[in-house]
């Protein structure tokens, strides 16, 4: 599929959480800066993917807090709308799932009862848009180091690069758990994120180390201040009063 930007002004789904809203860049609300950095990232990425193997990725975070989840949805979302890829977006943290308040999915079964199911058929998820697909975390699941390690884990993820362009995790913090070191060693790259001014540096090396240097694409410094951006004033004024912040 061909990476063809679209350039038209982001508008939020209805079916996102309200209260999200403004950290989401298909946001009425959402500021320039914040949409042009993950749609950089994901100009990255998808360069990357032409030169390598790489259809898979898990994000994580050193500690809880630091916004791996909001980064995993942002990407999704940008290389999903503005680059109309096909996108998988799997809720892995099984412990403490977000993903399906963020989106407003209730109730629906997801990886936590199909990694316990009989069947090895990679689940349909929800259709979010036309190039989204969420697949939720499910049942909360408080030990769940041996599903997430198991063959089943393993062909579910094989069965999603083959129907997806990208299958982005949302994994566990690295930190202490060995779930998103689990998972790494089933995708093809990792993405850390680091939250700006509050990472700390012993903690960012413990998570380096835990999912293995080789494995790490790359780390997203997140929540930094728009004015401290370079360039800031030509993001505003490129996009207009309207989405100056």
């Amino acid at each position: 599929m061909s990476a063809v930007t679209d350039t038209s002004p982001p508008r939020v789904p209805g079916a996102f959480d309200p209260a999200e809203s403004e950290r989401l860049v298909l946001s009425r609300d959402a500021g320039p800066v914040l949409i042009e950095q993950f749609r950089n990232l994901a100009a990255v990425l998808n360069r990357t993917q032409k030169e390598r193997v790489l259809r898979s990725l898990v994000v994580t975070s050193p500690a809880p807090g630091d916004g791996k989840s909001h980064v995993a949805i942002n990407l999704a979302l940008t290389l999903s709308h503005s680059y109309r890829r096909r996108v998988l977006l799997i809720d892995a943290d099984l412990r403490r799932p977000t993903l399906h308040r963020l989106f407003n999915v209730h109730g629906a079964h997801g990886l936590s009862e199909a990694l316990k199911g009989e069947t090895d058929d990679l689940p349909d998820g929800v259709r979010i848009s036309e190039h989204l697909t969420l697949l939720p975390a499910g049942g909360p699941d408080p030990s769940p180091i041996g599903d997430l390690s198991s063959a089943r884990m393993v062909r579910f993820l094989a069965s999603a690069v083959d129907k997806y362009d990208w299958v982005i995790v949302d994994a566990p913090p690295a930190g202490g758990l060995a779930d998103a070191r689990i998972i790494a060693e089933t995708v093809d790259a990792a993405l850390l994120v680091v939250r700006a001014g509050v990472t700390r540096f012993p903690d960012l090396e413990e998570a380096a180390r835990a999912l293995g240097p080789e494995r790490i694409l790359g780390v997203v410094l997140n929540a930094v201040d728009p004015s401290e951006v370079q360039r800031e004033d030509y993001y505003g004024s490129y996009y207009g009063s309207g989405h100056a912040r």
